[in-house]
């Protein structure tokens, strides 16, 4: 898909710090330990040094965007309540509004000045509650009303300098929606805003999937009525066919170096999970089963392989080498087991499993131990899981308010948030490569 073009472009302009690089605290979240608290910070009232028309209610609005980007993380809450004029973030947890005794740690400032609406300048401190030391300054120049990369970007900078993690507000998230002549792959930022259509070909258009690099995006189409694998260029929005075999060609995962696809075809009779180049050639066939085999992805470095079998009766969970050998059973409960998913680490393997006629969430540790539930029974149906960048986040199909759409799942709190809205038919979401690759721009 084309990149917005960004007026002067991204430009970041680095304050000097009141204190060196090497004696700025980072504050141990343990973001990985269930049930860590948030870290408290102060949203202090947002200065404008302006006459520009606008100019107020403007900050007031990046104010509020750099809020929502913070609590998504899951990692801050505020002290002390929002600013007057800055609005708290949508479908915000309750936990975004720390604790009274719980002391905030940084408070974080925003000034905006400029005389030009599309060339403002955003000013952005955050300093250290008690004792004043900066921790963080940087410059913006903006467009008032295309104000998202630079938000987003800022958020996550705040991320990195107080917690040494990466963020995800700079992350997007693709999917398949019926419109009224077929289903067609969208794409949205991580926080639901900025929704857009990218294939327009009238046909059913499952299955996306970013490629490593953020520049092409692969999927299964049934374009001019046959099933076969395209792959999409994000700079020319072009499509080009990968593969076109008789019989199902679909399920596409990147590998790692993004020179290979891992695949089910039914070239050869059941669905067998394939290795194959970008120009189609067959690199390996890897599973020999009268099953059906499917729904194949590769672990982020390439090297194993996880997949859905009902070579024992039912749908289950299997991991194997990338050459086909070395296939070990991951999961053993529930009747119905699919779409694994690689943790960005490559230590767990989200996936979804029916229990008692629902949809349900799960993460298994990459040798199938350590069998955690995401979802439960009241949160309806949950399919279609992939991670975010950050190894927390889960994006997912779900039913919980009726219509399928997309949500997104803290999994160290369990708090869910939709990423999609009003009465569609979406599914099969991924999630993009973290801050910095193309696909997160």
């Amino acid at each position: 898909m084309r990149r917005r073009s960004i007026l002067l472009g991204l430009a970041l302009i680095f304050i000097a710090t009141s204190a060196a690089a090497q004696d700025r605290p980072r504050f141990d979240l343990e973001v990985r330990r269930s049930g860590a608290e948030r870290l408290p910070l102060i949203m202090a009232a947002p200065r404008v040094e302006s006459s520009v028309e606008g100019a107020t209610a403007a900050n007031l609005d990046l104010a509020h965007r750099l809020v929502t980007d913070l609590v998504y993380s899951g990692l801050f809450s505020f002290s002390g309540g929002l600013p007057e004029g800055v609005d708290a973030p949508p479908y915000a947890p309750q936990t975004w509004q720390a604790a009274k005794e719980r002391e905030p740690v940084a408070e974080v400032q925003l000034v905006l000045s400029g005389i030009r609406r599309d060339e403002m300048v955003l000013t952005i401190r955050v300093v250290e509650a008690k004792r004043r030391n900066q921790l963080l300054g940087k410059r913006y120049v903006l467009d008032l009303d295309h104000p998202e990369r630079q938000v987003h970007h800022l958020a996550d900078s705040i991320v990195r300098e107080l917690t040494g993690d990466a963020g995800i507000a700079q992350t997007r998230i693709l999917f398949s929606r019926q419109t009224e002549t077929g289903r067609e792959i969208f794409v949205v930022d991580y926080d639901g805003r900025n929704l857009r259509q990218i294939t327009r070909n009238a046909s059913l258009n499952l299955l996306p999937r970013w490629a490593h690099d953020g520049e092409r995006i692969c999927y299964t189409s049934y374009w001019q009525g046959r099933q076969r694998l395209l792959v999409l260029d994000g700079r020319s929005g072009e499509s080009r066919m990968v593969a076109e075999f008789t019989g199902l060609n679909f399920g596409a995962d990147w590998g790692p170096q993004d020179d290979e696809l891992v695949v089910t075809l039914t070239r050869d009779g059941n669905p067998e999970i394939y290795r194959i180049a970008l120009d189609g050639e067959i690199l390996a066939r890897l599973t020999f089963s009268p099953a059906i085999d499917c729904s194949a992805v590769f672990d982020p470095t390439g090297n194993q392989v996880a997949f859905t079998s009902d070579r024992r009766g039912r749908p289950q969970l299997f991991r194997m080498s990338r050459d086909g050998t070395n296939r070990i059973r991951l999961t053993w409960e529930g009747s119905y087991n699919d779409n694994p998913a690689w943790s960005p680490n490559g230590d767990r393997i989200a996936y979804i499993s029916r229990r008692e006629g629902q949809f349900r969430v799960f993460t298994v540790e990459a040798d199938g131990s350590n069998l955690q539930p995401v979802t439960n029974a009241a949160d309806g149906n949950n399919e279609d899981c992939s991670w975010a960048p950050d190894g927390r986040h889960l994006v997912v199909t779900s039913d919980r308010d009726g219509a399928r759409r997309i949500w997104v799942i803290d999994t160290d709190t369990g708090w869910a948030r939709p990423l999609t809205e009003g009465l569609v038919d979406d599914n099969g979401p991924h999630w993009s490569g973290p801050p910095g690759s193309s696909s997160a721009r």
